[in-house]
């Protein structure tokens, strides 16, 4: 049966006023009243937790129940210790976050949730100590792409800040788009974008003096829990910086708990920096000489911080870099010009640097662009004009359509009125035209699964949702790479076969044509086809591109020992990065 998808919420404008605590009440108030918040606190609250869930998504589908519920305790430790200096370091955000979880029906003790990603970023470091990742890869998620341009860039010389927001929450987060206005009865009034119920105002927010920020995730050895999380920091920058020297300052003073790159820009100043962090440093990437833009993907810019980055999988390292090439030439290919409905375009589009079609019929809805199946939400702020746009779509929310949401401060606390009509619904083909509605159907179906794949759905369903997604779009190329790895878990091998041999007659791309081929090797060597195998480690061995050397080097191994079917079997696919990991 194909896959349903859930139905969406209106968009929601709430405005709060007075005492963090005040308004953690309001909030939780307002989602109470309104309903539908339940699915995606329980992505931060569990059990299991979201991060606990990531952390088993790698493994074998029989050992992820285990597994989640001994990362939870892990994790949850962790939680709590940040939970902990919270509450003296920032004891009216903590009881922000208290009120707003009373208010909804939520236990108190489950306030520590909102540290839900610094904890797993923080895991992801501690391990990388051990040199895990040297032998074994990884499932990370490929969180958000952020781009700021202004001056000689855009249209009119005013700044633009766009954004999506990457998060393992698809069909959950995005049904909900929320707009929340806050006028704290100390500091400056502010916004955020979230989801219903979800008080997470120093993600991607906004302020009166003209700051925009948005926050990215990164992998470094150097974490620790004695200093704010993300969510805090962001908060505190939005709340008290009028400019970036400000916000800067804020970050050098507070410090990080974890690893995070900070995209602030100021439409006063014309100008942005990348605020990076992690356990002990805090540095600023200013633009090149002469540039006016900023891009902002999940990699260290920082020269000094890039000593001691973790990166989980080869896969992850070419998602991000990818993400952030394409955001490096729309601005060359804008030359200038650039308005917010081109920024909507580039956030749903599916180009990506270095594409090579083998047909001229393939149809690219998965791979390494700025549009993730996991985009839950989607930004386009325009400070200059004091607006900021909102996609209110089903993810990938870059897609949109996008309703534009004057700041409204002014007024009683509670629910706001939406006056405008949305825009038009975007997405485009990597080639650049427009998608088909068949198309974003199964782009928005794709992204179901995702999430279906992370809360722990069997292995045969989710081999019937892309059997069905294949049958949709037989030319893209994704679909079949991840058909093909669920049915090598299956040991359907002939069936694996079919959607390699599928894959191959449309994927030239170096990266995932060498995955393609060196995973068809696999099977035809234990299907006793030993002189196909060969040739196809033949043609892997033989690529120039520095993408392909893991599995070149992984071809070169099994050329004298193939690897057994029960290995085989073993493999975690990774619906995030379109792989797999042993």
């Amino acid at each position: 049966m194909p896959l349903d998808l859930a139905p969406l919420s209106p968009p929601s404008v709430l405005r709060l006023r007075g005492s963090q605590r005040e308004m953690g009440a309001q909030l939780g108030e307002l989602s109470a009243r309104q309903g539908g918040f339940e699915a995606a606190n329980a992505l931060y609250t569990g059990p299991p937790t979201m991060a606990a869930r990531i952390i088993a998504a790698g493994l074998p589908h029989r050992a992820r129940a285990s597994v989640e519920a001994v990362a939870d305790a892990a994790l949850g430790r962790q939680r709590r210790r940040l939970d902990a200096r919270r509450r003296r370091q920032f004891p009216e955000l903590s009881a922000r976050t208290r009120a707003g979880f009373e208010a909804m029906g939520i236990a108190a003790d489950k306030a520590s949730a909102v540290f839900v990603m610094d904890v797993l970023q923080n895991a992801i470091g501690l391990v990388s100590r051990t040199g895990m990742f040297r032998h074994h890869e990884f499932t990370a998620v490929p969180s958000c792409s952020s781009l700021a341009v202004w001056g000689a860039a855009t249209a009119d010389g005013q700044l633009l800040h766009a954004r999506n927001f990457d998060f393992p929450g698809a069909s959950v987060w995005d049904l909900g788009p929320t707009v929340v206005f806050c006028e704290p009865t100390d500091g400056l009034r502010y916004g955020f974008v979230t989801t219903r119920g979800v008080d997470a105002p120093g993600i991607t927010c906004f302020n009166e003096a003209g700051l925009t920020l948005t926050v990215h995730t990164r992998f470094h050895r150097d974490v620790n829990y004695s200093r704010p999380s993300v969510i805090d920091l962001g908060h505190e920058i939005i709340r008290v910086a009028s400019t970036i020297d400000e916000a800067v300052a804020v970050a050098r003073s507070l410090g990080s708990a974890s690893t995070w790159g900070l995209l602030v820009s100021s439409a006063e100043e014309g100008r942005a920096v990348v605020i990076e962090t992690t356990g002990s440093a805090v540095e600023v990437v200013e633009p090149e000489s002469g540039r006016t833009h900023l891009s902002c993907t999940n990699r260290y810019l920082s020269p000094s911080l890039q000593h001691g980055e973790v990166t989980t999988s080869a896969a992850f390292v070419i998602d991000s870099d990818s993400r952030f090439a394409q955001l490096e030439a729309f601005v060359a290919k804008e030359g200038g010009g650039i308005g917010p409905d081109a920024l909507e375009e580039l956030l749903g589009d599916h180009g990506a640097p270095g594409l090579v079609d083998r047909s001229p019929e393939v149809s690219r809805l998965t791979g390494a662009s700025v549009v993730s199946p996991i985009t839950v939400a989607s930004i386009v702020a325009e400070p200059s004009s004091a607006a900021i746009r909102v996609s209110i779509g089903r993810a990938p929310t870059g897609y949109g359509p996008y309703l534009r949401i004057p700041w409204s401060w002014d007024g009683p606390v509670g629910e706001v009125g939406v006056d405008a009509d949305p825009g038009p619904v975007r997405g485009r083909s990597h080639r650049g035209e427009p998608l088909t509605g068949g198309e974003r159907d199964a782009s928005q179906r794709y992204s179901a699964l995702t999430q279906r794949f992370v809360d722990r759905a069997e292995p045969h369903e989710v081999r019937a949702d892309l059997a069905d997604l294949s049958h949709r779009v037989p030319t893209e190329p994704g679909f079949h790479a991840l058909a093909a790895f669920l049915a090598v878990i299956d040991d359907q091998l002939d069936t694996a076969l079919g959607h390699l041999d599928r894959g191959l007659e449309l994927e030239s791309t170096p990266h995932p044509r060498a995955r393609l081929l060196l995973y068809r090797s696999r099977v035809l060597s234990l299907l006793g086809r030993s002189a196909d195998a060969a040739a196809d480690r033949a043609e892997l061995t033989a690529m120039t591109d520095p993408l392909v050397e893991h599995e070149q080097a992984a071809a070169r191994n099994e050329a004298g020992r193939p690897m057994s079917r029960r290995k085989l079997r073993m493999i975690s696919p990774d619906f995030f990065n379109l792989d797999a990991h042993h």
